[in-house]
């Protein structure tokens, strides 16, 4: 069957794999344990990590994405002159002290077709296995935004896909009509999603929210007809009235809890120059509950450079959430302590009411990776590892295990790229999950 890029809300039918991941993705939610919204306590580095340089970036940088490669960070960012916007690439050994990569860079500039003629910035990238993807907003000389797709091996070179952009603007009178900008992209294994910024009208006017995109191969998207936007902007007076968008989204499989960082007063930042930076949680990634002392970072005093802080950017890496963000036309950098929240989330925790096998963290995975399990009282527990064909390939528990919360790290080195069955059993308990190694 032939696919073709998301035109909008008005589309009334949808591939079955979406009705699917929709129904998995309420079936979640009705499953997940009863949680509270996480507290975070952002200590900023007290001044910016990264500014903008000569030609293609002397107006301002910002609108990144961060991956943990081989022990360092690895960067894209979003560079701007007067005239258009572009890509550029960054490292650093701790988030704080970055090396531009200026012998490749812009890696991604402006395109010649009309859509992204103006700009290609705002990048998100994935890396799974060896292979580089990037999803990024093109602007044309209209500014109309749209999102776009790019490829690389290495990711310094990119091509550009032919079915570009694969995320339109809505239809007429739709909440995203005017402009959508590439967002928060996660996968599972099995489906994408992109949490992504629209605008009932163009940039400064109308409406902005964060809708929720699905995507089965990550070229061709449907729009969630039935819940978007997702995340829209707060009531009359509050901190968020303008809109909402650019946001990060994290998947706490510990807490089996989605965390969303993202942008207040987004309509018009450029010109009102108010913003700050909120957060919600959701069990599903559709249903968000934000948090009732929003913004979480506050704004830097007085004429600081980060009096403005936006476009959060947020990566979580042994037990520390880290935050790159845009001040003005800086980026900052700030850390938080992660906090779990629901029912046996520490090994201190009080017992589970229930036994629980959680998905490992992270997944895909190269080449360990953790699975967490519940447990109400003392059992005899085996838990195993599977191959598609139905062979097991480990054994991680296979003995008495106490009441409460454990984790155990499997170490996939000798096995081949591919879908693994990870299950369970405890008493008349029984689970399996699925995991994805990637190489």
């Amino acid at each position: 069957m032939n696919h073709v890029p998301v035109t909008g809300l008005g589309s009334r039918r949808q591939p079955a794999y979406v009705h699917f991941c929709m129904f998995v993705g309420a079936l979640l939610a009705l499953l997940a344990p009863a949680s509270g919204v996480a507290q975070f306590s952002w200590a900023k580095y007290p001044s910016s990590v990264l500014g903008p340089g000569p030609g293609w970036e002397t107006a301002w940088i910002g609108f990144v994405s961060v991956i943990d490669q081989d022990s360092q960070f690895v960067m894209w960012y979003s560079g701007a002159n007067n005239d258009s916007g572009s890509v550029g690439r960054a490292t650093s050994p701790d988030g704080q002290h970055w090396t531009k990569d200026d012998f490749f860079n812009p890696v991604l500039e402006h395109g010649a077709s009309s859509w992204d003629g103006k700009a290609a910035w705002i990048p998100k990238v994935l890396k799974i296995g060896n292979a580089y993807t990037m999803w990024y907003t093109g602007a044309n000389s209209s500014d109309v935004w749209q999102i776009g797709r790019a490829t690389s091996s290495d990711g310094r070179v990119w091509v550009r896909d032919t079915t570009n952009p694969v995320i339109l603007v809505g239809a007429p009178g739709q909440w995203d009509a005017g402009l959508v900008h590439s967002g928060s992209v996660l996968f599972d294994g099995i489906t994408y999603r992109m949490w992504y910024t629209g605008m009932s009208q163009g940039y400064g006017s109308g409406t902005s929210g964060i809708g929720l995109a699905t995507s089965s191969d990550g070229i061709h998207w449907v729009k969630d007809t039935l819940d978007n936007p997702v995340l829209a902007a707060g009531p009359v007076g509050a901190w968020d009235h303008d809109g909402v968008g650019e946001c990060s989204v994290v998947y706490d499989s510990a807490s089996r809890r989605y965390d969303m960082f993202y942008d207040g007063n987004e309509v018009d930042w450029f010109t009102s120059r108010t913003s700050g930076i909120g957060y919600a949680s959701s069990a599903d990634g559709i249903h968000w509950t934000k948090y009732a002392h929003n913004p979480v970072l506050a704004n830097g005093s007085g004429g600081a450079w980060d009096n403005i802080p936006a476009a959060p950017f947020v990566l979580l890496r042994d037990s520390t959430f880290h935050m790159w963000y845009v001040g003005d036309k800086w980026l900052g950098y700030a850390t938080s302590p992660r906090v779990l929240t629901g029912v046996a989330e520490r090994s201190d925790a009080p017992a589970s009411r229930d036994f629980h096998l959680q998905q490992n963290y992270p997944n895909p995975f190269n080449p360990t990776t953790t699975i967490g399990y519940a447990m109400p009282q003392r059992s005899l527990v085996t838990l195993a590892v599977f191959n598609l064909l139905g062979q097991k390939v480990a054994t991680l528990v296979n003995g008495d295990v106490e009441a409460g919360y454990h984790e155990v790290h499997f170490d996939a080195g000798g096995l081949a790229s591919g879908v693994y069955l990870f299950r369970m059993q405890a008493g008349s308990y029984q689970e399996t999950r699925r995991m994805l190694l990637v190489r």
